[in-house]
């Protein structure tokens, strides 16, 4: 069955933050969070559809919002230790969003934000300064 409109614009626009995640980011950028937000209208739109695609895509879809959702609000948090901890819960997607992905880049994201959050605690245990600076 073909992919609907809605369908394609949720994959692309989940491509895109995933990007996005797994950049470096200012902490007074706006852009992802407006964009997982946007992620969950399109994917309650998607189930709500008539000729909507299966329930294990629907699902994977799900677990990646979700897991964007969570990362966003450990970013949130204040001590390095309350990140690191929050990160262990996320749970990544299991399947690539793309054909071209070989590991799905939620878990790439998933363990880039988990050694940033290691560092983290590590300059704050030694009070060194920031390695990423």
């Amino acid at each position: 069955m073909a992919a609907s409109r809605l369908e394609l614009n949720l994959v692309r626009l989940l491509c895109r933050c995933e990007v996005m995640a797994a950049e470096k980011r200012d902490p007074d950028e706006w852009r992802l969070e407006k964009y997982v937000g946007a992620l969950e209208d399109m994917l309650q739109a998607l189930k709500a559809q008539a000729s909507k695609p299966a329930s294990e895509v629907i699902n994977e879809y799900s677990r990646k919002v979700d897991f964007l959702k969570g990362m966003l609000q450990a970013e949130k948090l204040t001590s390095s230790s309350e990140k690191a901890l929050a990160n262990q819960f996320l749970a990544p997607g299991r399947v690539p969003t793309t054909a071209r992905e070989r590991i799905p880049a939620t878990k790439t994201v998933h363990l880039q934000s988990r050694a940033r959050y290691t560092n983290e605690m590590r300059d704050e245990l030694l009070g060194t300064s920031p390695s990423w600076t």
